[in-house]
């Protein structure tokens, strides 16, 4: 069964009252009069017509015009307005290179007359030289890449404004980039001659020492939290710094999950090492969290979860979770202890124990795991998790059960290795990026037989923003399972329901056996597209189609898949949308329901 993404308890309250807001709100535009009762913008007009632009200019000069306002009550307000306009007017035609532009307005003697802003725009200004300040304070090196970004606005080109400012932004940055943390722009001296209608141009920069960096403090932090935070530095003693460096570091702060307030500051002045001391002002967050969520489908019932975690106990920003999990066809209780940085940033260790049930059409199960992990990120997207796993079940299948049969009791020993790559931004409404996964479990069951098994699992989706509100979403998901067949059935694969192809029953697209009974294949395939339209911002809507199947033989795989389409509401209270599917199967078989319904807190992928 597919994981459930949890919320925050208190934000579950949110939707519900949106909820009512919104019912009543849309109740009452129905009544007679309401909508005029409410207060209105006034209409965007033209305070005056534009004459004497440039053809290239007009329709942005016509656009500065359109102001939303009410009607002018007085021939003062209307030449007030009017010099305001004509103000803005010649300040926007200097910035697009004329810099001697003029714009008068005509003269209103009553308010019937027809206001207008004549402009003598004049010639464009070009750029005839540009320079910096403060050379012989930087390296050589510095000053040929600040060079390179002066080029970008070679002699001749028109002056406009915001080109210039431009230039002058990317010249502080290219200093700080190397090393000059205290950059800074005291202006840019702008000598403009009206006969040859040029400019020279004098960018006045204080370029500041170059700084190399040296300790992390943190004067709220003692003992063990200290420790924590310097193994999150991201330099070496007498690295340059870097804006990325720094950046760098309020990621890692933040990734802990302590704080509520991150600040980081690098000294002014260097120490009796000549290293600059970075220190990081951190304002902690609540230690613990309570969250929930739900979901519930036609095919799978209804399910509820809730989790309660404890950060930093040790003071090494570790965390400790209890997790429930009250489901129709299961449930489970499970205690993770996570402790990271161990030895370097980012290397984790998890260390879980929890009991689970589970009824389906295919067996019951009964069983209790410890398990152990440690993962290691190469970058911000990829990380390798190796672990191994104890796994005590007490299993049933369905034809066992109807004609008396005893369980099966088997003690697993599995040894999974997984690599993760993600980038996507938020979770649980994914706008673009990809998550990868492929997962490699061997292990070995214990009872009965001794049979052994490889379990490949390979998983992807990608995300792509079409326009600003609509996204198309794909996955695909494989498996393939060698070994003898007499292992827990969970190791097997299932298709059909809320985590693979929607419309049909929970498992129901998995292999039978001989008396029509369900039981686990050992390929799996699925695949999902949807598009995502976000209609508003508390409501979009989705469509998808859904294709997948499991079996035993791969051969076999696609011409035993069952295929779906359907149709889905997005609401969106804040935290991540509550999501409502309705799927229909495209060629149902005999039993097949027409309609299945699924609700839950993200998207289904």
């Amino acid at each position: 069964m597919k994981p459930v993404v949890t919320a925050p308890l208190w934000t579950i309250a949110r939707p519900l009252a949106g909820a009512a807001l919104l019912v009543s709100v849309s109740a009452c535009s129905l009544l007679p009069d309401f909508q005029s009762t409410l207060t209105r913008e006034p209409e965007k007009t033209a305070r005056a017509d534009v004459q004497g632009v440039p053809p290239e200019l007009r329709a942005k000069a016509a656009e500065l015009v359109q102001v939303a306002e009410e009607p002018p009550r007085s021939v003062l307000e209307v030449r007030n307005r009017l010099n305001g306009s004509a103000l803005l007017l010649r300040d926007y035609l200097s910035s697009e290179g004329y810099l001697a532009a003029e714009v008068e307005p005509s003269r209103v003697d009553t308010l019937s007359d027809q206001p207008v802003l004549r402009a003598r725009p004049g010639r464009v200004f070009t750029v005839a030289s540009l320079v910096f300040e403060g050379r012989d304070a930087i390296e050589p090196e510095v000053a040929q890449k600040l060079d390179l970004i002066l080029a970008d606005l070679p002699p001749g080109a028109i002056a406009r404004t915001d080109t210039i400012e431009r230039i002058d932004d990317l010249l502080v940055q290219q200093l700080r980039r190397s090393g000059h943390a205290f950059a800074r722009s005291q202006g840019i001296d702008v000598l403009a001659s009206r006969e040859d209608a040029n400019v020279e141009l004098t960018f006045l920069l204080m370029p500041g020492p170059q700084v190399r960096l040296g300790a992390l403090e943190a004067p709220e932090a003692v003992g063990r939290n200290a420790d924590m935070i310097r193994t999150l530095k991201t330099w070496r003693d007498g690295d340059l710094y870097t804006p990325g460096v720094i950046d760098r570091l309020r990621t890692r702060l933040r990734s802990t999950g302590l704080y509520d307030g991150i600040g980081v500051a690098v000294a002014e002045s260097p120490g009796a090492d000549g290293l600059h001391t970075v220190t990081a002002t951190l304002v902690e967050g609540k230690p613990r969290t309570i969250g929930a969520g739900f979901n519930a489908s036609t095919t799978e019932g209804i399910g509820v979860n809730a989790y309660w975690e404890r950060r930093n106990l040790t003071g090494r920003a570790d965390r400790f979770r209890i997790s429930t999990n009250v489901a129709t066809l299961a449930r489970d209780l499970t205690a993770t202890y996570e402790l990271p940085n161990i030895g370097r940033f980012g290397r984790t260790l998890g260390l879980e124990a929890g009991v689970r049930a589970e009824e389906t059409d295919a067996y019951d199960l009964e069983g209790a795991k410890l398990g152990a992990s440690l993962s290691q990120p190469f970058s911000r997207q990829l990380r390798l998790s190796v672990g191994a796993e104890l796994d005590a079940t007490k299993t049933i299948d369905q034809r066992a059960k109807i004609v008396g049969g005893i369980e099966r009791e088997l003690v697993t020993l599995a040894f999974p290795v997984g690599l993760t790559y993600t980038d996507v931004g938020d979770p649980l409404d994914p706008q673009s990026g990809l998550r990868l996964f492929g997962g490699v479990e061997s292990g070995v069951a214990f009872g009965d037989a001794t049979p052994g098994y490889t379990r490949i699992h390979l998983s992807g989706s990608t995300y792509r923003a079409i326009s600003d509100n609509l996204v198309a979403a794909v996955r695909a998901e494989y498996g393939a399972f060698a070994g003898s067949n007499a292992v827990p059935p969970d190791k097997l694969f299932f298709a059909g329901g809320g985590g693979t192809v929607r419309g049909y029953d929970y498992q129901s697209l998995s292999p039978t056996d001989v008396f029509g009974n369900l039981q686990g294949g050992r390929n799996l395939f699925a695949t999902s597209a949807e598009l995502r339209w976000r209609a508003s911002e508390r409501f979009g809507y989705a469509a998808f189609v859904d294709y997948g199947g499991a079996a035993d033989d791969a051969g076999t795989l696609f011409s035993e898949a069952g295929a779906a389409i359907g149709f889905g509401v997005r609401y969106y209270p804040g935290f991540g949308p509550i999501r409502f599917d309705i799927a229909t199967p495209l060629d149902p078989r005999d039993g097949d329901s027409p309609v299945q319904v699924y609700i839950s807190i993200g998207q289904a992928f």
